[in-house]
């Protein structure tokens, strides 16, 4: 088995970079480091000038002679050559990346199946022209948010797409007991609403307890430190905010209400899970269980005050751990991406997977 993964972290200045995106480098980091995947470090990025150029050419080219068609690559477009790949998989940071595999040609006609990955691309940006972005070479389509692969479907009918949302690292975030106490009250990553936000700064401050939030957007100095650091903050709290997925951009995302990825991290690390919650039924296809605790339907200081302690959350924290090392790890997305290119699973993702399911049992002995 030869796979290679195709990465945008290897291009600065590009959505790699961003802290938001930090996880897609972990997950990539999984099959390389269990897998046996090799890294194609990509030399440009989505937004590269030559990317946009290379973009409006083909999209016009397969307008005029056919969605299948591709342009010829210019350059090897990797920053260390790969000669070779059985597999060819790209973790996309958004619907119109295809001409970063267009310009990876030895690579690209090398591989016996090509395959993307997009753990969050929305419905919303989604328009006409993604019939002509190349998807001709993709045999497999993974989408991290249902409700995109209707779409998909109707902008590229002969894609072979499927439903695969983001997940965690489960060894890192949930490394840890997630009994014991907790210093940190409340974290707060990412989107915020004022409201809940001003509450929850209130209550800390009554209460003399540590509400944990961000206070700075952009890049990050290091991936692997900022995923280190988060799974720590993550391990040492009582409760983690988990809105639904851009809350607050509802000119994007309409009426959805999208499981996020900040909910499997702080599944992982059995933190209780409050806020504005996802859909339920989204919940229960993607998560196996409702696990957020709705701050609409109970006032939110009054979740706030009791899952501060310790003892009334704890088969909660014990639930929620589980259900992550059971289901949530990154190794278990690879082995979804496995069964559907029809691939023998390595022996390390296998080992890795056989872990993971040693900690849910313990964890599961532990709430008898």
């Amino acid at each position: 088995m030869n796979v290679v993964v195709l990465s945008q972290r290897g291009a600065s200045g590009g959505p790699a970079d961003q802290l938001a995106y930090s996880a897609w480098s972990e997950a990539e980091n999984v099959l390389v480091d269990v897998g046996g995947a090799r890294l194609g470090l990509l030399d440009v990025h989505r937004r590269h000038r030559r990317v946009k150029l290379r973009r409006v050419a083909g999209r016009g080219l397969r307008r005029v002679a056919g969605t299948h068609r591709v342009l010829p690559a210019l350059s090897e477009g990797l920053l260390k050559p790969v000669p070779q790949a059985d597999h060819l998989i790209l973790m996309a940071h958004g619907a119109w990346e295809l001409p970063l595999i267009e310009r990876v040609g030895r690579l690209r006609r090398s591989a016996k199946t090509i395959s993307v990955w997009m753990p969050e691309v929305w419905p919303s940006e989604l328009d006409d022209r993604v019939a002509y972005e190349g998807y001709g070479m993709v045999d497999h389509l993974f989408v991290g948010i249902r409700e995109v692969v209707d779409r998909f479907t109707e902008l590229v009918p002969n894609a072979d797409i499927h439903c695969l949302p983001p997940a965690a690292d489960v060894l890192t975030f949930g490394g840890g007991d997630p009994e014991p106490k907790r210093n940190i009250a409340v974290l707060g990553i990412g989107r915020r609403e004022p409201s809940q936000h001003r509450r929850i700064l209130d209550w800390a401050a009554a209460n003399q307890e540590l509400y944990l939030y961000d206070t700075l957007q952009g890049k990050a100095v290091s991936w692997r430190e900022h995923r280190d650091a988060v799974a720590n903050w993550y391990r040492q709290s009582r409760m983690a905010v988990c809105n639904y997925g851009k809350h607050d951009r509802p000119e994007e995302i309409g009426n959805l209400r999208i499981v996020p990825g900040r909910l499997f991290e702080g599944l992982a690390a059995g933190s209780i899970l409050i806020g504005m919650p996802p859909d339920e039924e989204s919940q229960r296809q993607l998560v196996g269980e409702v696990v957020v605790e709705s701050t609409e339907s109970t006032e939110l200081e009054t979740l706030l005050d009791k899952y501060n302690d310790p003892e009334a959350g704890r088969l909660m924290r014990l639930r929620n751990a589980s259900l992550a090392a059971r289901r949530h790890d990154w190794a278990h997305r690879w082995r979804d991406v496995f069964r559907a290119i029809d691939l023998v699973r390595p022996e390390g993702l296998d080992e890795r997977l056989a872990l993971l399911d040693a900690r849910a049992d313990e964890l599961d002995r532990r709430r008898r």
